[in-house]
């Protein structure tokens, strides 16, 4: 079996599938896709034109993330999802949750200004409170010690705001503290460490730029310097 995972390197849903691939130490190959010059054959297997693509095989594709890692998941006989039927359906909820979590933080770094900003860090906090209250006590992982899907689905968000409590205050140890240690955990990963090509910090400036030119988190960055 053949796997080409189709994906932009800045793209955090890409990122999942690069965690669950090197987790599971399945052999692929990798295309990568220029976001603003994207070719036409993606809309003929994407009916959103958006990433992450998986090439099966050379002929099948596969779109969204959190079905492509279950596939491979499926593929390897991993354990990503763990206990029993209502367990693992719990744990999709939270995968799906973890894709509104990382939309909210988009809506932080598109913010044109610091009241807008703070609205949407609002709403992001309060989704985070309710996840504190999910995650285990004792850890160091979601559930555990084990990776899980859950926590590759997180992995992209905590990256992310790791890189922006920089340059703009979010939340402090205290405020979430179940959060901040399982994050620190998660990104301590070796697959989620290998999943980021090159110089992070670099590709985040540059979606700053992208996504929020001239908001409040582009102008906050810029005072850095």
């Amino acid at each position: 079996m053949s796997l080409d995972l189709i994906y932009f390197k800045a793209c955090p849903f890409a990122q999942r599938t690069l965690i669950a691939l090197g987790h599971l130490g399945l052999e692929f190959s990798k295309t990568l896709i220029n976001p603003m010059d994207k070719p036409s054959w993606m809309f003929a297997v994407s009916p959103s034109g958006q990433v992450p693509l998986l090439k099966v095989d050379e002929q099948e594709v596969l779109f969204d993330s959190s079905v492509i890692c279950e596939y491979l998941n499926d593929t390897a006989q991993g354990n990503l999802l763990l206990g029993d039927a209502l367990q693992r359906a719990k744990q999709r909820c939270l995968v799906e949750f973890g894709g509104e979590c990382q939309m909210a933080f988009a809506g932080l770094l598109a913010a044109p200004n610091e009241e807008k900003f703070n609205q949407v860090k609002t709403g992001l906090l309060k989704k985070l409170a309710w996840l504190e209250a999910q995650v285990d006590e004792n850890g160091p992982l979601f559930a555990g010690s084990q990776l899980s899907m859950v926590d590759i689905a997180f992995a992209p968000l905590f990256l992310r705001l790791q890189h922006l409590q920089k340059v703009v205050p979010i939340f402090t140890d205290n405020d979430l503290p179940k959060i901040s240690r399982w994050s620190m955990a998660v990104l301590e990963q070796k697959a989620v460490q290998e999943s980021v090509e090159g110089d992070f910090s670099m590709i985040f400036k540059m979606v700053v730029g992208s996504r929020g030119k001239d908001g409040f988190v582009h102008k906050q960055m810029n005072q850095e310097k």
